[in-house]
């Protein structure tokens, strides 16, 4: 969540027409995101509960082979972004004068996917395997080093020249490169979850099916985010470049605001998986209910401490227009990020459950059929206040059905979850 934070404080000062193109890129980028984490996820399902029957050696064999297939979809995503990287953009909404920008980022960030895919499943594997602090560590060092190289790599250090958004996109690139050999180094030997031995045929397709059973499903649930910030910076680009920069920044700072939400969706399937695997319901009942009680205290708490701090737009841009929709957004939206709070633990909880398809269904729910139409309609009759407004009342709607559809789950099957695997 920093990372992208700090990217965009420093492309910022480029100019307007840069930190608008950082906001282009943002669905693209958590689509692919979107795409590592649903594969983790279904990485963590398995193995959580294999560690948690006491099955490590199992557990070893089934994060390798997913390994494998995570580099086998990080390269078909890549190929399939070469090839439609110009209509892709243009449906966006980029203009002639932000496209060249665009590609300045995109042309370093394309090769890098498959390492970041590596990087995002392997530090789901470390926290189901019960090592979330070193999770932890490898988080804070990616944020940490694109923190020190954004400057360097965008305007220039001694010998190394100014190379603006190509600058902003290698800083990224090279911090996940340093993360990811300090990563393989956890797995392999301090964690010893990697196998050397090249599976069978049989035993690799095995291991897909299982995987792509649960993944299949929370990839699609995790791609509906990116999906709609896609609809959402298409909205804004009828409002002309400043608001999609604005809105670039805005969604940026709302992921921090999320971040303890975030992290808990990280923690909590784990933690249920193996609790489910080794039959303590109620264990998993507590932690479930305590989190969402948790949540929407600690974002009611957010929103106020939004309220106190002084107005952030100013810290990205000079441009009073994109400090107006960063403002705009931060004052309506933060208000409901205890019902997006909801829906994101609701979602991976159901994963953990193994209800994939009905994770599905709450993400389809909230995006698809609330908070779409009722930004749409919200940005026919006022602009983009209205764009937020009916994206906000959306949020509140979708966590209350999320509440009722996880209840309704957990009354129903409470009592197979823990064989159901």
């Amino acid at each position: 969540m920093l990372l992208g934070l700090v990217d965009s404080y420093f492309v910022g000062q480029l100019g307007l027409d840069e930190l608008a193109a950082l906001g282009f890129t943002l669905p693209v980028i958590s689509s692919a995101h979107g795409i590592a984490l649903g594969i983790g996820m279904a990485l963590s399902v398995l193995i959580s509960r294999m560690l948690g029957a006491g099955n490590i050696d199992q557990a070893a064999r089934t994060i390798s082979d997913g390994r494998y297939l995570t580099i086998v979809v990080a390269i078909i995503m890549q190929l399939l972004l070469w090839l439609f990287f110009e209509p892709l953009f243009k449906v966006l909404g980029a203009s002639a004068e932000v496209m060249p920008h665009i590609r300045d980022y995109m042309f370093i960030w394309l090769p890098s996917i498959p390492l970041m895919f590596l990087n995002i499943t392997g530090n789901t594997v470390l926290r189901a395997a019960g090592s979330p602090a070193k999770s932890a560590f490898l988080l804070f060092m990616v944020a940490l080093l694109n923190g020190i190289f954004d400057p360097i790599f965008i305007f220039g250090f001694g010998p190394i020249p100014g190379m603006g958004m190509i600058g902003a996109s290698l800083a990224t690139v090279l911090a996940w490169m340093i993360t990811y050999a300090i990563s393989v180094f956890m797995l392999g030997y301090q964690e010893k979850l990697l196998v050397r031995t090249l599976p069978s045929w049989s035993s690799l397709l095995e291991s897909w099916r299982k995987l792509m059973r649960i993944g299949v499903p929370a990839v699609c649930a995790n791609l509906m985010t990116p999906a709609a910030a896609g609809v959402l910076t298409a909205m804004m680009a009828g409002f002309g470049t400043s608001a999609v920069a604005g809105f670039g920044v805005a969604i940026r700072v709302e992921a921090v605001c999320l971040m303890i939400a975030f992290a808990l969706s990280s923690t909590l399937p784990m933690f249920i998986g193996q609790n489910l695997g080794a039959g303590k319901i109620e264990r998993v009942r507590r932690a479930l209910y305590g989190s969402l009680g948790f949540v929407l205290i600690f974002q009611t708490l957010v929103y106020l401490g939004l309220r106190v701090l002084p107005a952030i737009g100013p810290l990205f841009s000079e441009v009073e227009s994109v400090v107006a929709i960063i403002n705009d957004y931060l004052l309506l939206v933060p208000l409901t990020y205890s019902g997006h709070a909801v829906v994101i633990l609701v979602m991976v909880s159901l994963n953990a459950m193994n209800k994939p398809r009905i994770a599905l269904a709450v993400t389809t729910l909230r995006l698809a059929l609330i908070n779409l139409p009722l930004a749409y309609v919200g940005a026919q009759f006022y602009g983009t206040l209205g764009l937020f407004v009916g994206y906000a009342l959306g949020n509140i709607i979708s966590g209350i059905l999320a509440f009722v559809i996880m209840r309704r789950v957990w009354r129903r099957d409470v009592g197979v979850l823990a064989t159901h695997i």
